[in-house]
């Protein structure tokens, strides 16, 4: 298999100032309810903040601790100045290693980007890192076909850039992460669609690490 850390750096390295330019993608109501129930002034980690628009951004103008990670130190570049009131570090979603930091964690569409057992072992860092009764949002694509192996490793051309991206259902999510000590507290599915990445059948979560 090859190097899908490595292979995705290059390719956001390589399209940091193209994707900052496309349009902007909104901001879903399920995500706005997890910015409710997390305290105010609180500590929020985005997990693949990319540019740090719109999540890092929004959450700083609502009066929250920013703190955003990406592999691509390109996108890390365009992030500290579309947000300068956060704070953003190059390093891999995979390789955190806070302890209970956080009271809010963010993976918009990031967790999409690891396989089945860096996407184990990236939650089970992000059990560590939040505060008991802490919440992360998690929006991930679904799988539109059923019967395609989940198994296999899924390479997609994103913006001219090969990288890799799963498609991960909901029974997988669930398996990860309520063995760890979460709760589901809000479940939603949504169709999106961009010129980026077409038409995108969306799952979104909103987990309570237990406490």
């Amino acid at each position: 298999m090859k190097d899908i850390i490595d292979l995705n750096k290059r390719a956001w390295d390589k399209i940091a100032d193209k994707y900052d330019d496309r349009k902007g993608q909104g901001l879903s109501e399920l995500f706005k309810n997890f910015t409710v129930l997390i305290p105010e002034n609180a500590r929020v980690l985005d997990l693949g903040c990319g540019t740090g628009i719109p999540h890092a951004k929004y959450m700083v103008e609502q009066g929250f601790n920013v703190t955003g990670i990406d592999l691509s130190g390109e996108m890390v570049k365009v992030a500290m100045l579309n947000v300068p009131e956060a704070s953003f570090i190059e390093l891999s979603m995979n390789e955190i290693e806070y302890e209970e930091k956080f009271h809010g964690i963010i993976s918009n569409f990031s967790m999409l980007l690891l396989s089945p057992k860096l996407f184990m072992e990236t939650a089970e860092r992000v059990y560590s890192a939040l505060v008991h009764g802490g919440y992360i949002y998690l929006s991930l694509n679904e799988p539109t076909n059923p019967s395609v192996d989940s198994d296999s490793d899924v390479f997609v051309n994103i913006m001219g850039q090969e990288m890799y991206s799963r498609a991960y259902t909901v029974k997988e999510v669930e398996m990860v992460f309520l063995p760890l000590g979460f709760k589901v507290v809000e479940f939603n599915r949504m169709v999106h669609v961009s010129p980026e990445f077409g038409k995108e059948h969306v799952i979104e979560f909103i987990f309570q690490k237990k406490g």
